[in-house]
């Protein structure tokens, strides 16, 4: 073979100057991505011990909270197993302090994965406002806690720039000043409320209302009520055209009707007088009404 010194065309290559040049190029980038992995294991580090320092003594509450308020749902969505009532439990005991209260759709839920998104819809609801309890919506507790959660300690663990890493720990920061106080108050509640809708509607069919001990687990109360016993009786205002007859009867016209009567199944259960208007009058029909007008208008006028 003809010597690299014999072919005088060839560029020469002064390897005195450009082998640390190479050495720089090839170097540089992996010391400074080993420096950064470095830094970035001990800012996940310290991350996690902050982490467990502030929420030392939260995290445990929360976490058994949580799982007993989860596992009381999952109950909650299977066959329904008949009316209860612990006959120590009473209305007093309800209505002396807020709740905690969710509302799912029984076809929402299938397994624990399932059970985060649907606490978190936000349905038309009205049953709290006519059962006349303070709550606290349970959907708060599950989105203010998540940086209790094993999961977040995960991310933690996950975050693969030390930007992500200040990220979490400023939003650690943030929420253990803007959000411990809600958590202890709602992790002070006693009792669980839980409404499950069984159509995919809650006016399209029968509610199921629960109410648990979040000490233990119990359940309290469990009742179940078709939304169709309170109705609207209508009346007439002179001037005014008359209602439709039979408006008051049939399916319930809407959340608030449908919501005060599931409340009063909640009511009966405990065994606390119902609110509303039961069974009301038949209203009048329309021929009844035309009879009337006619009556009115044939009578002599002074």
């Amino acid at each position: 073979m003809i010597s690299r010194a014999d072919l005088d065309f060839l560029p020469k290559v002064n390897w005195r100057f450009w082998g640390p040049v190479l050495f720089v190029l090839v170097a540089f980038p992996s010391v400074w991505l080993y420096l950064r992995h470095r830094d970035l294991e001990a800012s996940r580090a310290e991350l996690l011990r902050e982490h467990a320092t502030l929420t030392g003594s939260l995290a445990p509450r929360y976490n058994t909270a949580r799982d007993r308020i989860e596992t009381a749902i999952l109950r909650s969505v299977g066959p329904y197993e008949g009316d209860l009532r612990d006959p120590v439990f009473t209305w007093e005991a309800l209505a002396r302090e807020p709740v905690l209260y969710a509302r799912t759709r029984l076809g929402e839920i299938h397994d624990r994965a399932d059970l985060a998104a649907s606490v978190r819809h936000r349905y038309a609801d009205q049953l709290l406002a006519c059962l006349g309890v303070e709550f606290l919506w349970a959907r708060e507790l599950f989105d203010k806690g998540a940086f209790l959660r094993p999961s977040y300690v995960d991310s933690v663990r996950g975050a693969d720039t030390p930007e992500r890493v200040n990220a979490l720990r400023a939003d650690l920061r943030v929420r253990m000043q803007r959000d411990q106080e809600f958590i202890s108050h709602g992790l002070a509640r006693p009792y669980l409320m839980l409404a499950v809708d069984e159509g995919r509607l809650s006016i399209e069919g029968p509610t199921r209302v629960y109410i648990y001990d979040l000490r233990d687990g119990r359940p309290l109360v469990r009742t179940r009520g078709e939304g169709n016993d309170l109705v609207l009786v209508p009346f007439r205002i002179a001037g005014l055209p008359a209602p439709a007859p039979g408006a008051a009867r049939g399916r319930p016209l809407n959340v608030s009707q449908h919501d005060c009567s599931i409340a009063n199944s909640v009511r009966r259960a405990i065994g606390v007088p119902v609110t509303g208007l039961v069974h009301g009058p038949e209203p009048e029909t329309r021929e009844a009404d035309d009879a009337s007008a006619e009556s009115d208008a044939a009578a002599p006028r002074d």
